[in-house]
């Protein structure tokens, strides 16, 4: 409830409750999504977790364990951020420097090579998946086979820095990341993340291939059928984690106010508009997308499995944040986005 205007003429408008907003908005979607947890930040800070269908009468919704998929990108991507600020890597190393000697002779010469900021803006000209791994991977889960000697094999001659690069979304781009920070760091992609984020910004249960903790998974579904979870095998940097509603609203405030030390560093650099999206609106920072409107900037993900659709936005000029997931998969569109943008617009004009 809030007083407009000015004088003796300010009019009473009273809002209508968070839960009322996210069930209108979400009500659309709920034949395809038989499960969802939504958890609203609002303007004031509080928090309303609404879990909807099949999840309605769970007694922990708030600890459920889902795939966040593309999500995992704005991990990766905060993660090249805070190497580089410790001095691990240079977002403008060029990728042979951080490769073995054999890949890095097959690549052409050094100034022609992406960088990795390249690879965390999808500016760096490799495909969204090579054409014969997206032949080969069709399938419930088509990412689970590949390994690291086939991402490093698809490195050659013609893995060139594009002379005018434009955005280019690459889930091997994200992918090869994660294991070129692997190799600037001495150790396995799970473990950078856990020590220099996951653990320092309180995400306990966050986890690449599972949920710490023991949280319960929530069953992935397709056209009415029950689905596992993708395993991205080599793939980790661009979609393996997994989380919980608690631990992602923990990092949507995380984002909404970057705390200090060396992880909060790492959320405010990767958060900097840095390069076009592929839409007028958009703007990439290093894997986070920011997203122009009229209601102010977004910073925001979205991610999609065969069995699990996820969303998480923050709009750090009215204080608020919405994240959303679901235990099913995006088919043509992502089922999540619609609802969740026009809930946090509707909370941007409280």
């Amino acid at each position: 409830m809030s007083l407009v205007g000015a004088g003796p003429w300010r009019v009473l408008v009273s809002f209508r409750p968070v839960e009322s907003l996210v069930r209108e908005h979400f009500g659309s979607v709920i034949e395809r999504v038989p499960s969802m947890a939504v958890v609203v930040v609002d303007g004031s800070g509080d928090e309303h977790l609404i879990p909807l269908g099949g999840l309605t009468s769970h007694p922990d919704p708030r600890h459920t364990c889902w795939e966040i998929a593309s999500i995992t990108k704005c991990l990766t991507g905060t993660l090249v951020a805070e190497m580089s600020l410790r001095g691990d890597v240079g977002l403008g190393d060029r990728i042979g420097a951080h490769v073995g000697d054999e890949a890095a002779a097959r690549l052409p010469a050094t100034e022609q090579q992406p960088t990795l900021e390249d690879l965390a803006t999808h500016r760096s000209g490799l495909p969204n998946l090579p054409l014969s791994w997206v032949l080969r991977s069709r399938g419930d889960d088509p990412y689970s086979k590949l390994t690291p000697e086939m991402v490093f094999d698809r490195l050659g001659p013609r893995t060139r820095r594009p002379q005018r690069p434009k955005f280019r979304y690459s889930n091997l781009g994200m992918g090869l990341l994660g294991h070129l920070l692997e190799e600037a760091g001495g150790r396995p992609y799970v473990d950078l993340l856990r020590d220099r984020l996951l653990e320092p910004l309180g995400l306990s249960a966050t986890c690449v291939g599972q949920c710490a903790g023991g949280a319960e998974v929530v069953q992935g579904m397709r056209k009415g059928k029950p689905v596992g979870p993708w395993r991205f095998g080599a793939l980790a940097g661009c979609g393996a984690v997994r989380s919980t509603p608690a631990d992602l609203v923990t990092l949507a405030r995380h984002l909404l106010d970057p705390p200090s030390g060396p992880a909060g560093d790492a959320i405010r650099l990767a958060t900097e508009p840095r390069r076009d999206g592929s839409a007028r609106d958009m703007r990439i920072g290093l894997g986070w997308m920011l997203r122009s409107a009229p209601t102010g900037e977004a910073i925001w993900h979205n991610g999609g499995t065969l069995g699990g659709s996820s969303f998480l936005a923050v709009d750090r000029e009215h204080s608020t944040a919405i994240v959303a997931l679901g235990n099913s998969g995006p088919g043509l569109r992502p089922p999540l986005d619609a609802p969740s943008w026009a809930a946090l617009d509707e909370l941007a004009t409280r």
